[in-house]
C-alpha cells in the first residue's frame, strides 16, 4: 500500500453523533480561523433548526443524533474551491487554504429547509472567475419544485433564484427528482420515477422535453421501450458540459438509456440481462472515459465496475475488480486523464486504475482482453481513516494530483465510532 498525505481536512468538526454539537464546533473553528485574517469572511448562516424550539414546529426530519455526512462533493472548474452537500441540509463552500496543513473551514455555509434528495453544481462554477449565470447549483427535494440557488461569494441571501415545475398533471402532485445533470451550459436533465426524464432550460419554468416510457421490450419488439418502470438513478458524468447530442442515464433496475432531445423517446440501450447484472444491484454512477469511448458503471451490492463500449452499442467488454463489495450505501468514483479511475473503499483506502487501462477500456492493443490481474487496481492508497468509508473521491480539475474525499462511518452501523469529514490529499 502507498500512504497518502493529507493536505487539508475538517479535523473533528463532523465527529460524533450530535448535529447541534457539530454546528457549535464549526462556529468555534470558523471564528478561530478567520479572526486573524485581513479578509472579512461572510458569516456562516445558521440553520433554522439550531433553535431547538423550532424543530417540532418546522417538522424537521433531521436525525439530530446521527453522523453529519457529506453526500456530495464538487470542485470548482479552476480547482480553488469545493462545494459540499451534507445530510444536515447544509451546503458548504470551502476555499483551499494557501498553507498546507491548514484546517478546512467553510468560506460560506447556508441551509435548506428540508432534506436534499439530489443536487448538481454547474460545471463551469468558479468563485473567482465565474459569473451569476454559472455560479449556481440545482437542488431537488420531496414535494418541492427543482430550485436554482446561487453560489456566488457576494450573495448573502439564498432564497431560490428560480424554480422549475415538476408537477405531474395527471395527479397534481410534485414528482420527486432523484437525478440531476447539466448537459448544456444553460440546460439540464432531471430524472424521476417510472423511467421519467425531463429536460429544462435554466430560464424557463416548464420542461422543454420529457419522456416516460413504460411499455414494450428492449429488443423483441424493436421499439426502444422498457419492460418495467423504475427510478432514474443517475446521468453520465462527462467531465463538464460537452456538445454531444446524446446523454446517458441509468435506473435502479439496471437499465441504461440514451437521452436525445431531438427525438420523442428515451433510447433503451442496455438492461440487467445484457449487462449480466442481478436485480439486487442498481446502478448508482455512470462515468464517461475522457476519450468518450467507454462508460464505467458503478453498482450497489457488487464487487465489480462494468466497462461498456459506447462504439459498440454499450456492449460489456470488461470489468474492473474491486477488492471489496459495495453495499447499499453509495460510493462515488472519479475519472481523469492523469490518474485514470479512483474510488474509495469501505476500509479507508483509495484504489487507482491507470489512465492507459481506463482509456483502452481494459482491452489490450492487439484487441484481446488484458489479463485478469491487470484489471485489479494498479495502486492501493492507504489513508488514516482505515476504520471508515471513503464515500466520495473527486479529482481537482486544475491539478489532478490533488483529490478531495468524504469519509464517514457506515450509516447503517450505529455502534461504530462516528468520525466523518472532508479530506484533501496529495498523490505526489
Amino acid at each position: 500500500m502507498s500512504p497518502l498525505n493529507v493536505v487539508y481536512d475538517t479535523r473533528d468538526v463532523f465527529h460524533g453523533r450530535n448535529v447541534f454539537g457539530t454546528w457549535k464546533k464549526e462556529h468555534f473553528w470558523w471564528d478561530r480561523t478567520t479572526s486573524n485574517q485581513d479578509y472579512e469572511f461572510p458569516p456562516l448562516e445558521r440553520s433554522k433548526y439550531e433553535n431547538q424550539a423550532n424543530i417540532a414546529a418546522l417538522n424537521s426530519h433531521i436525525d439530530f443524533e446521527s453522523s453529519t455526512i457529506c453526500l456530495g462533493l464538487t470542485w470548482s472548474l479552476d480547482g480553488t474551491s469545493l462545494v459540499a452537500v451534507f445530510n444536515d441540509y447544509g451546503i458548504r463552500q470551502y476555499l483551499l487554504p494557501e498553507e498546507p496543513g491548514t484546517m478546512l473551514v467553510p468560506f460560506k455555509r447556508f441551509f435548506r429547509s428540508q432534506s436534499i434528495v439530489e443536487s448538481c453544481v454547474h460545471p463551469l462554477y468558479s468563485m473567482f472567475g465565474g459569473n451569476e449565470g454559472i455560479n449556481v447549483m440545482l437542488i431537488s427535494s420531496k414535494e418541492l419544485p427543482i430550485q436554482l440557488v446561487s453560489l456566488s461569494p457576494q450573495v448573502s441571501e439564498h432564497t431560490p433564484l428560480f424554480s422549475y415545475s415538476v408537477l405531474n398533471e395527471e395527479n397534481e402532485k410534485y414528482e420527486t427528482i432523484f437525478a440531476l445533470s447539466f448537459y448544456r451550459e444553460s440546460q439540464f436533465l432531471a430524472g424521476a420515477s417510472r423511467n421519467k426524464v425531463l429536460a429544462y432550460d435554466l430560464n424557463r419554468k416548464c420542461p422543454l422535453w420529457s419522456s416516460s416510457i413504460s411499455g414494450g421490450s428492449r429488443k423483441d419488439k424493436g421499439n426502444n421501450q422498457f419492460t418495467h418502470r423504475s427510478i432514474v438513478s443517475c446521468f453520465d458524468q462527462n467531465n463538464g458540459v460537452q456538445p454531444f447530442s446524446v446523454s446517458y442515464g441509468a435506473t435502479y433496475r439496471n437499465d441504461i438509456f440514451g437521452v436525445d432531445t431531438r427525438i420523442k423517446h428515451l433510447l433503451s440501450l442496455a438492461d440487467k440481462n445484457t449487462l449480466g447484472i442481478n436485480n439486487t444491484s442498481g446502478i448508482v454512477q455512470l462515468i464517461s472515459s475522457v476519450n468518450q469511448h467507454f462508460l464505467y458503471v458503478v453498482k450497489r451490492n457488487s464487487d465489480t465496475i462494468d466497462i461498456l463500449d459506447i462504439r459498440q452499442g454499450l456492449s460489456k467488454i470488461n470489468e474492473l475488480k474491486l477488492p471489496f463489495r459495495i453495499g447499499a450505501q453509495k460510493f462515488k468514483a472519479s475519472v481523469d486523464s492523469t490518474n485514470g479511475l479512483l474510488i474509495g473503499t469501505a476500509d479507508g483506502r483509495i484504489l487507482k486504475w491507470s489512465s492507459d487501462l481506463i482509456e483502452f477500456g481494459g482491452i489490450a492493443k492487439e484487441n484481446s482482453p488484458i489479463l485478469e490481474d491487470c484489471l485489479k487496481p494498479n495502486i492501493d492508497f492507504q489513508t488514516e481513516y482505515l476504520e471508515y468509508r471513503i464515500n466520495i473521491v473527486a479529482t481537482n480539475p486544475w491539478n489532478p494530483h490533488i483529490i478531495a474525499s468524504s469519509y464517514s462511518p457506515d450509516k447503517f452501523d450505529t455502534d461504530q465510532e462516528a468520525k466523518s469529514g472532508i479530506s484533501v490529499f496529495s498523490l505526489q
